[in-house]
């Protein structure tokens, strides 16, 4: 479809008692993507961009609540703002969609991916900063009659300026991938705020496109190749949401499911982990890689089931095996350095992978020991991320395997806590069997606190030469008790 032959239709829908005025475009199959306006714009600050993205995706963009073709009620917030638009999507029968949104549409944007997680596959946030308290300043009122009402504006910049508190911790619950767009150092907007936000969000990456604040605006064609790259790429998560839609099984909820042959019986994680969680790799529809991904997609979706985790180790060394190494270790890598934790991928590396002999050294290999050389001063954060992770977590490794990755990772003062669970960890792992005088020698170049629980048993034990706590409990076992006699355990 040509730029040219893409056309808006225009709409209005009443959502929550508000008129809404939206406009649409592009295939009616085309994944849906709705865009959201900045403060005091319409749907029509979109429209050259809207018709590029419109090309392959159904694009609807939105006069928000005092905006444009939109109602001007009697009250305003950004929490209403959020809510016509969830309203908006449930009018339209839009279960999940991908989101952009532009300075304060950004803002309402991620408000929805708060709110309803499961309902944003992918969201795009341009030259939005986290939402912090900023110093106030009075706005300045047009002369001529703006295609606003003048009390949203007032509204709405009091709570730009002293947000709610929950919203920054919100970011935590966003599940969606999500690309942060910079306006660059000629943007009123601090980027650093802008990048702030980027580190909140679970799954985000940031890019700049230094044009200012106006991003869209002034630079449309790379700013749609970036979006649009983005959008092209599908996360495994959603993939195992339409794996599992194909059996009828939809989320209607956070860690609530609804089965189209059982309605009216909602179930719950553990339900549909029983019922399809081992099955992603019995799935001849797909190609390994595919099978991969779905599978990795209901660990991101239902946590730490054994039937979930399990069928990756299993396939991997199964008839089929070995998986596709970089996209098997890539997933688990990238879910390690996410600032969102992911039980179910260090629950199945302890557990699956680190406890196999056969798995254990490769495994550890893959997620940090590779990487131990870049274990330096300066080193990024997502890495060190990663790193605090497998550390914790790899206990079973053999000392030979991990131990220059332990001595690696003492260089650096930010992870000496996780060395030292690393090594006594190690030291009660049966299957850890460390080296005393080496991990002796690490522990001695940790500096941690002087009462840290369990460091001195620790030293002790590797002192008097043991490297698993048996004989220390044999020892006090046999040893004499108060009245003379050896002790009884």
């Amino acid at each position: 479809m040509t730029e040219h032959r893409t056309r808006y239709s225009h709409h209005t829908l009443t959502v929550n008692g508000v008129r809404l005025a939206y406009r649409a475009a592009g295939p009616g199959g085309g994944d849906p993507l709705v865009l959201l306006p900045a403060l005091g714009e319409t749907a029509d600050a979109w429209a050259l961009v809207g018709r590029r993205l419109a090309r392959e995706r159904r694009v609807y963009a939105v006069d928000l609540r005092g905006h444009g073709g939109s109602g001007r009620p009697a009250e305003y917030s950004l929490e209403l703002m959020r809510d016509d638009v969830l309203g908006l999507l449930d009018a339209l029968g839009l279960d999940r969609v991908d989101l952009a949104g532009h300075s304060m549409g950004g803002v309402v944007a991620h408000l929805v991916a708060q709110a309803q997680p499961h309902r944003v596959v992918r969201l795009v946030l341009e030259d939005v900063p986290a939402p912090l308290p900023r110093e106030a300043v009075a706005p300045v009122r047009p002369e001529s009659h703006p295609d606003f009402d003048w009390d949203m504006v007032l509204a709405v910049r009091r709570q730009l300026d002293r947000p709610d508190p929950a919203w920054l911790e919100g970011l935590g619950r966003i599940t969606a991938a999500t690309l942060v767009v910079a306006g660059g150092p000629t943007s009123h907007v601090p980027q650093e705020g802008v990048a702030e936000l980027a580190r909140r969000i679970p799954d985000a990456r940031l890019t700049m496109i230094p044009v200012g604040h106006l991003v869209h605006a002034a630079a449309p064609a790379e700013f749609t190749e970036a979006v649009s790259a983005f959008l092209d790429q599908l996360p495994d998560i959603e993939l195992a949401r339409r794996w599992l839609a194909e059996d009828g099984i939809t989320q209607a909820g956070d860690g609530v499911w609804a089965d189209a042959d059982s309605p009216g019986e909602p179930l719950d994680r553990d339900d549909v982990a029983n019922g399809l969680g081992s099955m992603a790799f019995t799935d001849e529809r797909l190609d390994l890689a595919g099978r991969l991904r779905v599978a990795l997609g209901l660990m991101d979706l239902l946590g730490g089931h054994f039937l979930v985790t399990g069928q990756v180790h299993s396939a991997h060394l199964g008839p089929e095996g070995p998986l596709p190494a970089d996209l098997l270790w890539d997933g688990y890598r990238r879910r390690l350095e996410a600032v969102r934790e992911y039980p179910a991928i260090t629950d199945s590396l302890w557990f699956d992978w680190f406890e196999v002999a056969g798995t254990a050294d490769e495994a550890f290999a893959e997620v940090l020991g590779n990487d131990r050389e870049r274990l330096l001063p300066g080193a990024p954060e997502p890495l060190l991320r990663r790193a605090r992770r497998v550390l914790e977590h790899s206990g079973p490794v053999s000392w030979p395997g991990k131990a220059e990755t332990y001595r690696a990772a003492a260089r650096l003062p930010s992870l000496h806590h996780a060395v030292f669970r690393a090594v006594l960890r190690s030291y009660h792992d049966v299957y850890g069997r460390l080296d005393p005088a080496e991990a002796l020698g690490i522990l001695d170049a940790l500096d941690v606190p002087p009462r840290t629980e369990h460091l001195d048993g620790l030293r002790g034990a590797l002192a008097a030469g043991h490297c698993d706590p048996r004989p220390a409990l044999r020892a006090r076992q046999h040893a004499p008790g108060p009245d003379g006699r050896a002790g009884s355990g």
